[in-house]
């Protein structure tokens, strides 16, 4: 057992070397003298001065030789202290447990699924964060014995992945997982297995955890699975870590050829829920309807993700064309062409690459006469903003001096205004130099030209 001196304010710490999120606590009392630990405070969070941290549980008394569990709901921290406030006190503990999962473990959050079960060992036990029991039936998935097994995470949103760790069974038949794929992508193509590779596990002992660095990839599926003919795939435990990869859309601004009722283009960057009245904009029905996202700024544009809508008529958004550009000419309907969406199920959500097309709006459009444009949710992915710097080497024919500071002034704001007109606003524009001065000589036998 650990016991300290008698003393003021005792206390007792772990050092999780990591920021974990603690689900609970399990304390065991000594067996005489048990009354010595009544009072004591459970502490969780991320600074070594033991009172600035977040109690969890007061152990207001516990039997000789039990244990108690103290759930602490996830709360988020390096160190687990506890301590017994008061003078002359004498903190004794013969064994403390400490149970959760890494914070910003992404898997907690998702969804899973796999090829094929057996018997009890669901695709869920692999995000129970149960890393530390590998015990067969109780902690671990299990496909059949099938062609291509595999374990598919739904991350419910688009994340840049940077690390996958991976916990192997704990018996004689660790060796099944390998050959076994890490893919990261939003593709569910394949049952997800055609996206990109972050890895390949060649082996992991049994019972042990391996980390595979993904450096970033983009994903809303993490899949695992293994290629070949009588394969077998089983998880101990998966952990994927990493970021959402920024939503461009929430931060623009939307506006569409016109408004049915109370669905407003916004509701498509609202992130809200696919339900009627709710979360979905429409336009009236109309000849080619738009939708159009202001980003603001030029952006790169990697995908684009709509969301149809979950009730009648999904049918409707069939036929739609995804414009990225930086003109606002025809509502920004000649912009170019990213996709054209043949058709969306009721509900889903559709990625539509565009290869890191340049521009400030993102336009839906359905070509036709009484059509209705509906989006339940619209999201933009890229890279930016992206800040362009031209040098452009102009002669004019002017009487007026450009040498002059006022002069040059007059022609930016000329060609400011013009460019406005072309949907271009957010320009800055400065002379890189003073224009040269050229006096074009007259000739003396045409005296009518100047």
């Amino acid at each position: 057992m650990a016991h300290t001196k008698s003393e003021t304010d005792p206390w007792w710490r772990v050092d999780l070397l990591k920021v974990y999120r603690v689900n609970r606590v399990t304390i065991t009392n000594r067996n005489i003298y048990a009354d010595r630990i009544n009072g004591a405070v459970i502490r969780i969070g991320n600074f070594l001065d033991v009172y600035s941290n977040t109690i969890c549980g007061v152990i207001s008394t516990l039997a000789a030789s039990a244990t108690a569990t103290f759930s602490c709901g996830g709360m988020v921290g390096r160190y687990m202290i506890v301590h017994l406030p008061g003078d002359d006190k004498m903190l004794t503990l013969v064994e403390v447990g400490v149970y959760g999962y890494l914070a910003g473990n992404r898997a907690v959050e998702g969804a899973v699924t796999q090829s094929s079960t057996f018997a009890g060992w669901f695709a869920e036990k692999a995000t129970d964060s149960n890393r530390g029991f590998k015990q067969l039936n109780t902690a671990c998935t299990s496909t059949l014995n099938e062609s291509n097994p595999w374990w598919r995470l739904d991350l419910r949103d688009v994340y840049r992945v940077s690390e996958v760790v991976i916990t192997n069974r704990n018996d004689s038949y660790a060796g099944q997982i390998n050959g076994a794929e890490i893919r990261i992508g939003i593709s569910l193509e394949n049952n997800g297995s055609n996206n990109p590779i972050c890895a390949v596990i060649s082996t992991i002992p049994a019972g042990e955890s391996y980390n595979f660095s993904c450096n970033g990839m983009e994903g809303r599926y993490m899949i695992v699975h293994i290629p070949g003919d009588w394969e077998i795939l089983s998880l101990c435990e998966v952990e994927v870590y990493g970021y959402l990869a920024e939503n461009l859309a929430v931060a623009g601004a939307s506006t569409q050829s016109s408004t049915s009722e109370n669905w407003f283009a916004e509701k498509a960057i609202d992130r809200g829920l696919q339900q009627l009245y709710t979360g979905c904009s429409s336009t009236l029905s109309q000849t080619n309807p738009w939708w159009r996202l202001d980003l603001h700024h030029i952006y790169r544009v990697n995908r684009v993700v709509i969301t149809n809508r979950n009730d009648c008529c999904a049918e409707r958004i069939n036929g739609m064309e995804i414009r990225i550009g930086n003109t606002l000419e025809n509502n920004s309907n000649n912009n170019p062409i990213c996709a054209v969406i043949p058709a969306i199920p009721a509900g889903e959500s559709y990625s539509y690459s565009c290869g890191g097309m340049e521009g400030r709006y993102v336009n839906l459009i359905i070509p036709g006469d009484m059509k209705i444009l509906t989006l339940c949710e619209v999201k933009v992915y890229g890279e930016g903003p992206c800040i362009k710097k031209s040098f452009v080497k102009m002669q004019f024919k002017s009487s007026n001096d450009l040498t002059v500071s006022t002069m040059r002034e007059n022609v930016l704001k000329q060609l400011r205004s013009a460019l406005a007109a072309r949907g271009l606003t957010d320009v800055t524009l400065r002379w890189s130099q003073t224009p040269k001065r050229v006096i074009k000589k007259v000739n003396v036998a045409n005296p009518e030209c100047h």
